[in-house]
């Protein structure tokens, strides 16, 4: 028996949600500094155009993590904080290879979205220029004429700074922009932490709390978003927040963490207005409490909620009342590709859409585009999620023609872990007698259909290929991750049932070799043949 799971303490009472006390805690600034300080010596010390090979640095690190394992698990040192440490050590070497094979240029943008040439004056690349030679000024014209303007200014605001104060201390323009990746390499790495921290409010311990830590610290959408420097980064790292302060504030009803609230989902939304989609779960949970609060209490949460949304509303709404006031763009406004572009999907039925393999999109293992040689365009959204959450748009045999065969292990792996993380949700919300909270149950399971619900919605509302994306519904996957590793905790408890022995080790099992392959085709990504 690991030692990692004979460290799982079940919790005194299955309704209890606690503040994380326990040693996890002094890990996050720690972390969070070396985090930082990776960043920020990669961003001055090395130019990753083409002259670090990150190959070695992957390999060589990762056996390093490997090698510190085995020799934790023979001296008898690996405890469930030192294993977490490993595993934030693991997430930035991978990341941190990705964002080095990977270039972005003046000129060369690889694995963007809505990404153009620099000095274009569009897209996000365009919008970040803008505020870096116009003294962080917001345009003067309509947010729509141009790509991506549209779009909440804190991402772009905070890149040009970035940039602004490199270029100050002697960085070269292009080597600035390159730099942009390592930023939001560094959003990543605090999205690994976040989501140790949810996890930990919800009483994950031992190997589920391992588990699930695991699922989203290699899963391939973190990977490939660690690289992108355009706001969906930034706006997960918020959401994440959100959900976070929310528990803490469920725990502990204070002004001041129900500010923290506030701020996630104000800054959330002047990074990307979709961070709204947390709102209304979290209004859920402010009514659970106001319902429940006696006399006194109830006074003291309409207060709070008032200054809820004095900090929250303007925060979040400001730049959107803005356009709308000068410009009359509507307030939930999406730019939408033209019915003529070869992207369109408005001439398939709904049932073909949900329901239609007509034109067996497993033949191809990546995303079907014609735009990367594909017959077709991807139509189906589910058959979009399964192959976007590990691939994005992408054709990564482009790259290296030997790594399909590894590419179809890892459909495969995902298909089993998402229905894992499925079954685990289920059954650990219909459960009365469960390590998570009722009212947490209802947060967390109308968050998650609300995120899903709407991403159907915007599928059909802007019937376009690159609309089923999954990296517009991140988030679930950290929900997934987080039921499947209370799948893990709940049936090692309860051991003695062959059937939750064989749960234990299916989504234990599942997990890991998905977390392996995940490893090794992002590794194979960046040897070019």
């Amino acid at each position: 028996m690991s030692k990692i799971s004979k460290m799982m303490t079940p919790p005194s009472k299955a309704s209890v949600l606690t503040e994380p006390t326990d040693e996890g805690a002094k890990l996050v600034k720690p972390m969070l500094v070396f985090f930082g300080l990776v960043c920020l010596l990669f961003t001055v010390c090395f130019n990753q155009l083409n002259t670090v090979n990150a190959i070695p640095i992957m390999i060589v690190g990762l056996a390093v993590v490997v090698g510190l394992f085995i020799f934790m698990k023979i001296t008898g040192k690996m405890s469930v904080e030192n294993f977490i440490i490993l595993l934030f050590v693991a997430g930035i070497i991978i990341r941190l290879g990705y964002v080095l094979y990977t270039p972005l240029t003046e000129s060369s943008r690889v694995r963007q979205h809505d990404v153009y040439a620099f000095g274009s004056g569009k897209g996000h690349s365009g919008y970040i220029e803008h505020f870096y030679e116009n003294g962080f000024k917001l345009a003067d014209f309509n947010p729509t004429t141009v790509s991506q303007f549209y779009h909440p200014p804190l991402h772009h605001f905070l890149a040009a700074l970035w940039m602004r104060v490199l270029t100050l201390f002697g960085m070269s323009y292009e080597r600035a922009i390159t730099s942009l990746q390592f930023l939001a390499l560094f959003y990543s790495c605090c999205c690994m932490l976040v989501s140790e921290r949810i996890f930990r409010v919800f009483n994950l311990k031992g190997a589920g709390l391992c588990t699930a830590l695991a699922v989203v610290v290699f899963h391939p959408t973190m990977i490939l978003l660690s690289g992108s420097i355009n706001n969906d980064q930034l706006a997960l790292l918020f959401t994440l927040l959100a959900v976070y302060t929310t528990v803490k504030w469920y725990n502990d009803s204070t002004t001041k963490n129900i500010l923290l609230v506030a701020l996630s989902i104000g800054l959330g939304m002047m990074t990307k207005l979709s961070v709204a989609l947390v709102a209304p779960p979290v209004a859920i949970v402010f009514l659970i409490k106001l319902i429940q609060a006696n006399k006194k209490k109830t006074v003291d949460y309409i207060g709070q909620y008032c200054v809820f949304g004095v900090v929250c509303i303007p925060l979040g709404m400001w730049f959107a009342i803005r356009n709308f006031i000068k410009y009359q763009v509507p307030l939930t406004y999406v730019a939408k590709l033209s019915d003529t572009s070869d992207q369109y999907l408005g001439n398939y039925s709904v049932s073909e859409r949900l329901f239609g393999f007509s034109n067996h999109p497993f033949e191809n293992v990546f995303l079907n585009r014609i735009a990367t040689g594909a017959d077709f365009y991807e139509y189906n959204p589910f058959v979009a999620i399964l192959k976007s959450s590990i691939f994005g748009e992408y054709k990564f045999s482009d790259t290296n023609d030997a790594i399909t065969p590894f590419c179809r292990i890892l459909l495969i792996l995902n298909f089993v872990v998402i229905a894992v993380s499925l079954c685990a949700m289920i059954y650990m919300l219909i459960k009365k007698k469960s390590i998570i909270d009722k009212n947490m149950k209802i947060f967390i399971a109308a968050f998650y259909l609300l995120l899903f619900g709407n991403f159907i919605n915007f599928c059909f509302k802007y019937p376009h290929n690159c609309s089923m994306d999954f990296r517009y519904i991140v988030p679930t996957m950290i929900i997934g991750a987080m039921f499947i590793g209370m799948l893990v905790q709940y049936a090692y408890e309860n051991k003695k049932d062959v059937k939750l022995k064989l749960t234990y080790f299916t989504a234990l099992g599942s997990s890991a070799v998905f977390s392996a392959f995940s490893i090794i085709v992002y590794i194979m990504l960046g040897i070019k043949t």
